[in-house]
């Protein structure tokens, strides 16, 4: 079963606001992700209440593929959150384990999303004028292969988007990006995290009219790659 795509393409951190907020707890996290290597049972996830009130929130796990350019979240359990659902003191933090059933080190790269949902506090209710705010931060985890081979992008331009291949071992995180176009013109993409493409997959970025109206023209990817400025050559697709 796939999730919906809006689920699937969310940012790192959402929050799902209706509203006047009234809520009172303040769900975070300590991380922007989790990495373990390949042969890890298990890694860590810190939550924290900075609010003056209990919060409760419940951690799922997905796999996270892609699939004809755009990320797809599957239920799985080759990783599963520990505990689940919990309840968070006010001021207090909660350790989440991410744990992996086998002990097997995998032979390639394996890619999750882990979805944290802050849930409706005792006598809250959904419906009526009291409109509360639930958070949801969406993270990526990785499992390491070993070894693995460095990202290694391909990018393209296509009608209405730009198209990147990883032919790497390893997950390719852009960030702040942008397309340098005929006379030197910089075409922002996004001034933040732009998307990841996964080790042997490709990923779709579409791109709307204005974009694409310099796009034409674009020779370069200006890119923040793993958190280092790259410049990668763009070629053209169909």
């Amino acid at each position: 079963m796939r999730l919906p795509r809006r689920l699937a393409a969310a940012a790192f951190a959402l929050a799902l606001v209706a509203g006047v907020a009234s809520a009172r707890g303040q769900l975070q996290t300590r991380q922007t992700g989790v990495d373990l290597d390949a042969g890890d049972r298990a890694g860590r996830l810190v939550l924290a209440n900075t609010g003056d009130a209990p919060v409760a929130a419940q951690v799922r796990v997905y796999a996270w593929s892609q699939v004809d350019g755009q990320d797809v979240l599957e239920p799985t359990d080759a990783m599963v959150a520990s505990p689940p659902i919990m309840e968070i003191a006010a001021g207090g933090e909660q350790l989440v384990r991410l744990v992996r059933p086998t002990a097997a080190p995998v032979e390639r790269e394996q890619s999750y999303r882990i979805v944290v949902d802050e849930l409706p506090g005792q006598g809250e209710s959904e419906a009526g004028s009291a409109i509360k705010v639930r958070m949801r931060y969406v993270l990526p985890a990785f499992v390491r292969a070993p070894d693995p081979a460095p990202a290694a992008l391909e990018c393209r331009i296509e009608p209405r988007a730009m198209v990147c291949r990883n032919t790497g071992g390893r997950a390719a995180q852009l960030g702040r990006s942008h397309l340098l176009a005929a006379g030197g013109r910089r075409v922002e993409l996004s001034p933040g995290l732009l998307g990841y493409v996964l080790a042997g997959n490709t990923r779709r970025f579409e791109l709307d009219a204005p974009v694409m109206a310099a796009a034409g023209s674009a020779t370069q990817l200006e890119v923040l790659l793993d958190g280092q400025p790259a410049s990668l050559p763009l070629a053209r697709g169909r």
